[in-house]
């Protein structure tokens, strides 16, 4: 008994490496049986008929790469209202309407173009003589203010200019002078007869209709009040018109075919 008691921790720790020592054993000979048997699977010839592999359908697979290579356009915008909300606004008659400036291109129609001229006419000699003058009815339909439409006749020597051009050159007798040339401010000569006038485009006037009312005569710079929205007109050319709205948003209306 003294002895055990003196070498207890000996003698576990050899039953201990004894009971390591038998699983390795037998681990090494499990591991040999499973390897032989395996290796008598696979040289075990499968019998019957060989089933040919048949070929793997990619139609949907090809479809979804053709998809993938050209994606669609996801447009928020347009016409649509998903992304873009519409406000209505009540009418004069109390009946809701769509805010105009949701669709003010196709709300707002330009019916008509009107050119403005600046209209220059040579009207005769005038005065005694030396030096002859002569006389001139200048108007301009383009003039902001209404004041400056106004025909008015002016009178040059010749040589001198006013705000529009200078007299350069009086034909014929200068007491009876039938045509004279002017040179305009851009640089350019006419020639003019006696009451012929010489007319330039300076800008454009318009006829719009917005839903069932119409606006005449308009100019740049004047503004358009629709369903309470306040709209510059920015420009007006020969066949179009644009407006700005009051977060400058600018509109393009082209003249209608109707």
């Amino acid at each position: 008994m003294e002895f055990l008691k003196k070498h207890y921790e000996k003698i576990i720790l050899s039953v201990v490496l004894l009971v390591v020592a038998a699983a390795a054993f037998w681990l090494t000979q499990t591991v040999s049986q499973v390897q032989e048997s395996l290796e008598q699977q696979l040289q075990t010839r499968v019998r019957g008929n060989k089933k040919q592999l048949q070929p793997v359908d990619l139609t949907n697979a090809l479809a979804a790469v053709q998809q993938i290579s050209k994606p669609v356009v996801l447009d928020l915008s347009g016409e649509h209202n998903v992304f873009n909300p519409i406000r209505w606004i009540r009418g004069a008659d109390g009946v809701p309407k769509p805010d105009p400036r949701r669709d003010l291109n196709t709300a707002l129609k330009l019916l008509i173009t009107r050119p403005l001229n600046l209209s220059i006419t040579y009207l005769s000699p005038t005065g005694i003589g030396d030096p002859y003058r002569y006389e001139f009815r200048i108007e301009q339909q383009h003039a902001k203010k209404l004041s400056d439409r106004r025909p008015v006749t002016l009178s040059l020597t010749e040589g001198t200019k006013n705000n529009f051009f200078r007299l350069h050159e009086v034909h014929g007798a200068k007491d009876t002078s039938g045509e004279v040339v002017i040179e305009l401010v851009s640089g350019d000569r006419v020639t003019l007869a006696k009451d012929k006038p010489f007319e330039k485009v300076m800008g454009y006037q318009a006829d719009v209709r917005f839903e069932n009312r119409d606006f005449k005569s308009k100019r740049a710079d004047e503004n358009l009040v629709l369903t309470g929205t306040t709209y510059k007109i920015v420009a007006i050319a020969k066949d179009e018109l644009v407006v700005s709205a009051p977060n400058g948003i600018r509109t393009t209306v082209k003249l209608s075919s109707n």
